[in-house]
């Protein structure tokens, strides 16, 4: 069976800094690593001297990982704050609204591992962890199987 890959939208900004732990290719066709910043100039994505629409960096390894810098995190609630946060998975920035999105380009089960992690107490009861597991996955999957039979149901018609 294919893996299934989701995007999550993580931060927005007029530049983003972010660290590329590991080899990263690029689409304009370069390797990158550790340290990094993008900036929102003229409508678009402008990093390492060029502009465009958007850029995907995508890991060489499984292992790599990036790091996004002062993710803001609890908005609107009393404990908001900026944090540093680590994601697997590949980075893409685009333009949207005015400045750059960065989002997190990152299969379903590492996301479902990452929300638990983040969610759960490292003490909770492995029972309690695997209702998690299933409740956050019938939660991610379901408007996206939706949407899947939704897209089927239009096609056959079309075919009609």
């Amino acid at each position: 069976m294919k893996e299934l890959y989701i995007n999550v939208g993580i931060v927005s900004a007029n530049s983003i800094e972010f660290v590329l732990n590991g080899e990263f290719t690029c689409t304009n066709g370069k390797t990158y690593t550790g340290e990094q910043k993008a900036e929102y100039k003229d409508g678009q994505v402008f990093f390492d001297g060029e502009s465009t629409a958007e850029i995907i960096f995508e890991p060489a390894a499984e292992t790599a990982s990036f790091d996004l810098i002062d993710v803001v995190i609890g908005i609107n609630f009393h404990w908001e704050r900026k944090e540093n946060q680590r994601f697997k998975g590949a980075l893409k920035l685009i333009v949207e609204n005015g400045q750059l999105t960065a989002i997190n380009h990152i299969s379903v089960e590492n996301y479902l591992t990452s929300v638990i992690s983040s969610e759960m107490s490292a003490t909770a009861s492995d029972e309690l962890l695997k209702a998690h597991a299933v409740i956050s996955r019938s939660w991610l999957l379901h408007p996206i199987m939706r949407s899947e039979e939704h897209t089927s149901e239009l096609q056959s018609r079309q075919y009609l």
